[in-house]
């Protein structure tokens, strides 16, 4: 009877709700301008309620109601919430408002059948000036009528010309060209107890693990909450469930055919720092032995900060293994925003500031400053307009011995660049022939002592015979220096995506010319479509030849989730560009909220190295 008493005291502690809680972040919702697009999204949970607030520019003339009291979601402007309360269920709820603010919600039984006839009470704001849309939603939990434990909730914006021809979507840029893609992006939280702010959870794990020999692994994470404050820690952290997740992966992009390499988990937070080159690029964090995470959610000021022993280094900068970063974001108005941002790791210091102005008539301008041995000044200045034109211009100057052991920089250092890109989008109301855009752009890099380094232009021009469909042609022509040589190099793109179903779309891209004196030639062919809101699949094929060396990649990854609470995830990969054939897949059954158990394969095949670790976890939250 004790024992039965005790499980009992532990399961209803499972039954808890949400938690006060604030998370920010930008979201690309437009394929047709390419990712210079952005819209900022915050998201608030209380113990009662969530709302969300979204702020985008419009480059075009929206489509409002013909009455104040109707509302075509196929024939006009509206912004979505697609809110669920399992991570991988089919079933979920949907929230819209128009440009009118007038409402809409229903069920989501699956991708493909949505009833928009539930008729809750929720409140909405919308305010459509020159430029811009915005809207902020209001949601009570006690809508869903059901106990759950986090929520996930998914974006969506479409824009309709005033006649009503669809010209663009929610597209996820970068990560793919789904129409009506409810894995976008999720925001999921813990909660305390109804009628209090507080909530501390202690999740213990065990693992089992056969790799070379059979080996046992015990580890767990503490959570505490209290009012704005969060404060996590985790110690030995097993890594095996990481690298089995398949959005850990991202294989489009352009002349990728090398797998990149996995993220820790622990630095979520720290992308409230954005920068042209990625202040914290947690591929350059390896495998740490444990630590712990700070955050502050107080109004208009957000913190977070972490520190992390690390087991493995994987940077060159020294061979501490301790790593502290923390990020400070302040924004006092809705036209100002101020970020900073620190970093140590052993003698290595760097710090940075970023201040953004929200400017009218859709100007947004930045300027930053980083400094880590060497220094790097970022400017900005990017408007959008609703007639379809836009441009971006700016100038970065970056030291040569600049060294931020957190970052990732793709590009030269020692170097300082001007830039300027622009373009104009239009729309056609008729069936066919719907949206034409045209878009260039001239980058001008100079060796700090002079030298010329770089000079690289594009052009664009993309058309959209009818909805679904579109075709782009661009032209890249270069000219650098490469060990002390110079080069003429040229590459022409082109490519088409095109939507067979609602949520399936495929994607070609062909690119030829001459790359630094090598003949270039590429291709890539992706898809993904999905089955029933149940099964999620994406694949794809890239072949490269540059000079007399040839490179192929071939890739699968999904999703599978048969009942409720038990998911399947898997991913395969073949490149031989990184010599690497991956096969990985989870099972997880989630037997409480919070509590899970994993089964884990992950083979790696390099050369003549074979490594196929198996792993079962079981992991159960307690909750005080």
């Amino acid at each position: 009877m004790p024992v039965a008493k005790f499980l009992m005291y532990l399961i209803t502690f499972q039954m808890v709700r949400k938690l006060p809680y604030e998370k920010q972040f930008t979201f690309y919702p437009f394929r047709g301008l390419r990712p210079n697009y952005e819209a900022n999204i915050e998201v608030s949970v209380s113990e009662d309620s969530f709302s969300v607030e979204f702020q985008t520019l419009s480059y075009t003339v929206i489509r409002k109601s013909l009455t104040r009291d109707g509302f075509n979601p196929n024939g006009e402007t509206c912004f979505y919430l697609l809110v669920k309360t399992r991570s991988n269920s089919s079933t979920g709820y949907v929230f819209a408002v128009n440009a009118n603010n007038i409402q809409l919600d229903g069920l989501i039984h699956s991708y493909d059948n949505i009833i928009t006839s539930w008729d809750e009470v929720w409140s909405s704001k919308v305010d459509v000036n020159e430029g811009s849309w915005s809207c902020r939603i209001n949601i009570p939990l006690k809508v869903f009528r059901e106990k759950f434990d986090s929520l996930y909730i998914y974006f969506s914006w479409t824009v309709f010309t005033p006649n009503g021809v669809e010209i663009v979507s929610s597209y996820s840029l970068p990560e793919g060209y789904s129409r009506f893609d409810l894995r976008f992006a999720d925001f999921s939280v813990p909660a305390p107890k109804k009628g209090s702010d507080r909530l501390l959870s202690f999740t213990p794990y065990f693992a089992v693990i056969r790799e070379n020999s059979m080996t046992t692994k015990v580890g767990a994470e503490l959570k505490l909450l209290k009012g704005d404050v969060i404060l996590q820690s985790t110690i030995n952290p097993e890594r095996y469930s990481i690298e089995a997740d398949i959005d850990q992966f991202n294989l489009k992009r352009r002349r990728s055919l090398r797998l990149e390499e996995k993220r820790p988990f622990f630095t979520e937070g720290l992308d409230l720092w954005k920068m042209p080159f990625e202040a914290f690029y947690t591929r350059s964090i390896g495998d740490f032995i444990g630590g712990f995470k700070l955050g502050l959610n107080k109004n208009i000021l957000r913190f977070q900060g972490l520190v992390l022993y690390e087991d493995t280094l994987l940077t060159n900068y020294n061979n501490s293994h301790l790593l502290t970063a923390s990020v400070v974001s302040f924004r006092p108005s809705k036209a100002f925003e101020n970020r900073l941002f620190f970093v140590t790791k052993g003698d290595t210091i760097g710090a940075g500031i970023n201040t953004n102005f929200f400017l009218p008539y859709g100007f947004k301008a930045k300027a930053q400053f980083t400094k880590s041995r060497g220094s790097d000044l970022y400017i900005e200045l990017k408007r959008f307009s609703k007639t379809g034109f836009w441009i971006s211009a700016g100038a970065e100057r970056l030291d040569a011995d600049f060294a931020l052991p957190t970052a990732c920089i793709s590009y030269f250092e020692n170097t300082i660049s001007y830039w300027i890109f622009s373009g104009v989008t239009k729309t056609f109301e008729r069936k066919y022939l719907t949206e034409t855009s045209f878009s260039f752009g001239y980058t001008y890099s100079n060796f700090l002592n002079g030298v010329p380094f770089e000079r690289f232009g594009n052009l664009y021009a993309t058309v959209y015979p009818v909805n679904s469909v579109e075709f782009t042609f661009g032209i890249e022509p270069m000219r650098t220096m490469y060990e002390g040589e110079y080069y003429n190099n040229i590459n022409y793109v082109l490519s088409t995506a095109f939507g067979v179903s609602k949520p399936s779309t495929v994607y070609l891209e062909y690119i030829w010319g001459e790359n630094y004196g090598n003949k270039l030639s590429f291709v890539n062919l992706c898809g993904n479509f999905s089955i029933g809101g149940k099964l999620y699949c994406e694949g794809g094929a890239g072949f490269v030849r540059e000079g007399d060396s040839d490179d192929q990649r071939i890739y699968l990854k999904g999703a599978y989730s048969p009942i409720k609470r038990l998911y399947l995830r898997f991913f395969a990969q073949r490149s031989s560009l990184s010599d690497k054939t991956d096969f990985n897949l989870m099972f997880q059954y989630e037997f409480f909220a919070g509590s899970n158990i994993f089964v884990v394969v992950n083979r790696t095949v390099k050369g003549e190295e074979v490594s196929s670790p198996l792993m079962l976890k079981v992991a159960y939250e307690v909750r005080f």
